[in-house]
């Protein structure tokens, strides 16, 4: 299967201080806590294993990760930004059985077969290499190994607008921030590619009915304003209104939010 050639901003670039921070704000709203928690059960993770956080970002799963594993087990994270392990590292600091590395997911500086599970959230899509990575992830998880994925397609948002064809406009502009942006819709197919077996897909809709900063979508509104201002013809004052026009269909008691979260389960 041919790569995506589209061409995105790299991993370095976009998770900088700022925009790290900005994140973990996200990620700790109640609806992404929430979302976290159905994704960890299905990874059914227990005591003593050895698990690896592929892209852990600001620590979050890496945290749930450590605590399900226990004391025997052990948990590993990567990361390709710096300013993101640099949060993880603060909030695991006191769980022993933890550590980071700042690796590129292509080439894991680990043993074959030596991880009992794997985790990669919001990851691959940003990979633009992504076949080799899911070959590497294959390599350093033991036969009988589970890993869980998960990604988005942005084109399964639903986003309650007044102006329609600007809310379009906005997201088809993010989701040139990845070399992958639809890239759920063949996951399967290149996770089985890679020499993993019993894939399956779990879908977990991230909804929103309220405009309130402590929910995922008004929170993402400063990352896809930020980025989308000065691409495709998008002025700051188009952004300034898409968000101003967020705000009146919350006032209106008609704000929507909807995204879905593509989970994708497999064994070595």
């Amino acid at each position: 299967m041919s790569e995506n050639k589209h061409t995105a901003p790299s991993a370095q670039d976009q998770f900088d201080d700022a925009t790290s921070r900005q994140l973990e704000a996200v990620y700790l709203t109640p609806d992404v806590i929430e979302q976290r928690n159905k994704i960890m059960a299905l990874l059914s993770v227990r005591q003593g294993e050895n698990a690896l956080d592929i892209g852990c970002g600001p620590g979050l799963t890496t945290l749930a990760l450590a605590e399900a594993t226990g004391a025997n087990g052990k948990v590993t994270g990567v990361d390709i930004a710096e300013p993101m392990l640099s949060l993880a590292r603060k909030r695991c600091a006191h769980h022993a059985n933890v550590s980071f590395t700042t690796t590129d997911v292509t080439a894991l500086p680990y043993d074959d077969g030596c991880f009992d599970i794997a985790l990669a959230t919001q990851v691959y899509e940003y990979v633009e290499q992504v076949d080799l990575a899911l070959r590497e992830l294959a390599r350093v998880v033991k036969p009988g190994g589970r890993v869980l994925i998960v990604d988005t397609d942005w084109e399964s948002a639903v986003w309650a607008s007044h102006d329609d064809v600007r809310m379009r406009k906005v997201i088809e502009t993010w989701n040139t921030h990845i070399p992958h942006p639809q890239l759920p819709r063949d996951l399967k197919f290149r996770i089985e590619q890679a020499g993993f077996k019993q894939v399956s897909v779990e879908v977990v809709p991230l909804v929103n009915t309220v405009y309130d900063e402590q929910t995922y979508s008004v929170g993402m509104m400063t990352l896809l304003g930020n980025f989308a201002s000065g691409r495709n013809g998008i002025t700051e004052q188009e952004v300034a209104a898409w968000k101003a026009d967020a705000r009146l269909m919350g006032e209106q008691q008609r704000y929507f939010f909807s995204l879905n979260r593509y989970v994708f389960l497999a064994c070595r």
